[in-house]
């Protein structure tokens, strides 16, 4: 099962959409904010304690894709509790009073099925792929695990010992360890610059009677959000949910903090490692701004992809590394782009130049025409080929309803995406490159 957060922007960038909407407010109720339209053959239920249901039904399909999101994450926990969102996406797939994770394992083997999960910040999935004409299984073993887990005591002693593995293998990983620091610099002292595993020390901490504690407190329906696509049935999925969940309180969403202005902005780890990590950072407005799609054209352009012109100019030009990227990850009351790149520890003040250079002239003199019309173009084409899948049209919606409380429509996405201007872009780059910049660095040897 997937707990890091880089796993969540994976599945999300799976869906081909982007996870936050520039029109929407960022509330979580139900629909805060003014929702666009939905899609004829999207259909929305709010069930009277505020549980959502979503689905994007295609009828001809040959696979149903079935989700539960929980508007809940790492930055929901306070410190003594760093990491139970996680403890809790491994436990409740080891089962319920009257199944066990093996049954789970075998009912989805036997129709070809899986199931998975993720923890990122601001919510907790759990989702399966079946089949069509599975959907109903899915369906049960998903609600059944999230309304009645077991949470035995010795699962979670070895559940406890499989996520301290996974904490050693992240702090084992140099670059892990880079983007980690990287996240403590641009939000110290804030949950969003915590580890969404969690600490060892709080994992260890972490008795039964917390973990049962914060599921009770937040897998409530005001947090709930169950989305599907695929062969399903829309009115069969409510009947379902409403059986299973429509007689229980509502509950109440997190109270949120935003961070502080405040910054660290350099950061240094010296390990025995072969090569050196660099991972930067800018802070940005939050999932809602109005500058989100410009945004997404400038990170394309700056390192999203083969033809951006930091892998053009530091991979293909210059050959000072394997790989370069950047990316944007938004919340609902702050953001960040980064950058991450490894190289031999001989070039990495070159690589810093040149890296410097790019941004710089970005931030100076924008982009053109001709770059503006293929970022477009390739974000579109992301978004479009995503909807082959119906793991990527759950997806979509889980993230929307979980995120803002509505799902926008492709056709509406792609307007606002054709919209933006070389001008919008330069904007949006003299805004976050204008901003303080955090330099994460793992090296080898102290150099740095």
């Amino acid at each position: 099962m997937a707990g890091v957060a880089s796993v969540a922007a994976a599945v999300v960038a799976a869906a081909g959409v982007a996870a936050d909407d520039p029109q929407v407010t960022a509330g979580r109720s139900g629909g805060a904010g003014t929702l666009p339209a939905p899609e004829e053959h999207v259909r929305r239920t709010v069930l009277d304690n505020g549980l959502r249901v979503v689905t994007d039904a295609q009828p001809a399909a040959r696979s149903a894709s079935v989700s539960v999101w929980v508007g809940v994450g790492g930055r929901d926990e306070p410190d003594e509790l760093a990491g139970a969102s996680h403890v809790l996406e491994h436990l409740l797939f080891k089962g319920t009073a009257a199944r066990d994770a093996r049954s789970i394992a075998l009912d989805l083997d036997a129709v070809g099925g899986d199931m998975n999960a993720f923890t990122a910040n601001e919510h907790t999935a759990f989702y399966a792929r079946v089949p069509a004409g599975a959907a109903g299984l899915a369906t049960e073993l998903l609600l059944d695990v999230v309304a009645e887990p077991a949470l035995r005591p010795e699962e979670l002693e070895a559940e406890r010992e499989v996520i301290l593995e996974e904490l050693a293998a992240a702090e084992d990983d140099p670059d892990d360890v880079a983007v980690t620091h990287l996240f403590e610099g641009l939000f110290p002292g804030h949950p969003l610059g915590r580890e969404v595993l969690g600490t060892r020390e709080s994992i260890i901490s972490l008795g039964r009677e917390d973990v049962a504690a914060f599921l009770e407190r937040w897998y409530c329906p005001a947090n709930l959000v169950v989305a599907a696509a695929g062969h399903v049935d829309h009115d069969e999925l409510v009947r379902e949910v409403s059986a299973r969940l429509g007689g229980r309180a509502p509950g109440a969403a997190p109270l949120r903090s935003a961070p502080g202005d405040e910054v660290v902005v350099e950061l240094a780890d010296h390990r025995p490692v072969e090569t050196t990590h660099l991972a930067l950072g800018w802070r940005t407005p939050p999932a809602a701004h109005p500058g989100r799609f410009a945004l997404a054209v400038a990170n394309h352009l700056l390192g999203g992809g083969p033809s951006s012109r930091l892998f053009q100019e530091v991979r293909e030009q210059r050959g000072l590394t394997y790989g370069i990227s950047s990316s944007v990850s938004a919340h609902v009351d702050a953001g960040a782009l980064t950058v991450h790149v490894a190289t031999a520890p001989r070039k990495v003040d070159e690589v810093q130049a040149v890296v410097d250079a790019v941004i710089e002239d970005l931030a100076g003199n924008g982009i053109t025409g001709e770059e503006l019309a293929r970022a477009k173009g390739s974000l579109r084409g992301g978004l479009l080929l995503g909807l082959e899948d119906t793991a990527s049209r759950m997806t979509r919606l889980g993230i929307g309803e979980t995120m803002r409380g509505g799902v926008t429509p492709v056709d509406e996405h792609l307007a606002r995406l054709d919209a933006v201007t070389v001008e919008d872009v330069h904007a949006a780059l003299r805004d976050v490159l204008g901003r303080p910049r955090v330099r994460s660095v793992v090296t080898p040897d102290g150099r740095d």
